[in-house]
């Protein structure tokens, strides 16, 4: 996609999401999913006594957590009984339910910043912009404040703004963009976000009239521009223009 490298002139905050942006979630993430969905396969097997192909049930965990994921359902609990409800199984406990969800975040909770990420948080902070994380909660179960801790560098931003608590909506509503920007004393127009999801990080970045950065490091995304106003496949690639 074509850049006017101009916009980025009068950049004085740079925001970043925090999974799969900072710190790689995902490999961990799925490998909860799959726990979790085996741990499902055994529940049904043993509840309802119904037959059903555990990889049936890994694709319908994986395209389920990944639609409300984007819809911004942080709930993992719901996850669950979304899914559940799928193969016609309601009333779940909500035990049961929390069972799942303290398995998933006792796997996918373990993350690993990536290298470019205490890179580039070195590099903006030198440069003196005002730096945040606005990320989504992880809902009942979870705990992303004290993930947030783990990141080796979290001292150097000005806000961690997590949406979904303490009454503000999450992503990809355009509520904790706006928020973050006024707690920052920044006009919107003169911040950065750079995330790793299209439509919850990005496009509601440039609907809340901020500088939208995908970082798609796989180079999976089709049709950038109707995303972001820049895509990039490493975090170092923002010293190229700020």
């Amino acid at each position: 996609m074509s850049i006017n490298y101009k916009i980025f002139n009068n950049v004085k905050a740079v925001l970043f999401d925090f999974d799969d942006t900072l710190v790689d979630f995902s490999t961990k993430a799925n490998d909860a999913l799959d726990a979790v969905s085996k741990d499902i396969y055994t529940y049904i097997k043993e509840n309802y006594r119904q037959e059903i192909d555990i990889n049936i049930i890994k694709k319908l965990v994986e395209e389920e957590s990944k639609k409300l994921d984007s819809q911004g359902e942080y709930n993992r609990n719901k996850w669950w009984e979304s899914i559940l409800k799928s193969l016609n199984i309601v009333h779940i406990d909500k035990s049961q339910l929390y069972d799942w969800t303290s398995l998933y975040w006792s796997i996918a909770s373990q993350t690993e910043p990536y290298e470019d990420a205490k890179e580039i948080v070195e590099y903006l902070d030198s440069k003196g912009y005002k730096l945040g994380i606005v990320t989504n909660s992880d809902g009942e179960g979870g705990n992303k404040s004290s993930r947030l801790k783990t990141f080796p560098l979290i001292d150097k931003f000005d806000l961690i703004l997590i949406a979904g608590e303490g009454g503000i909506r999450p992503k990809p509503n355009l509520e904790p963009f706006i928020i973050s920007c006024e707690k920052l004393s920044v006009d919107p127009s003169s911040c950065v976000f750079v995330g790793d999801e299209p439509v919850k990080d990005c496009l509601a970045a440039k609907k809340a009239n901020m500088i939208s950065v995908l970082i798609d490091r796989e180079g999976k995304v089709k049709n950038v521009e109707l995303y972001a106003d820049f895509v990039i496949s490493s975090l170092k690639q923002l010293e190229e223009f700020l």
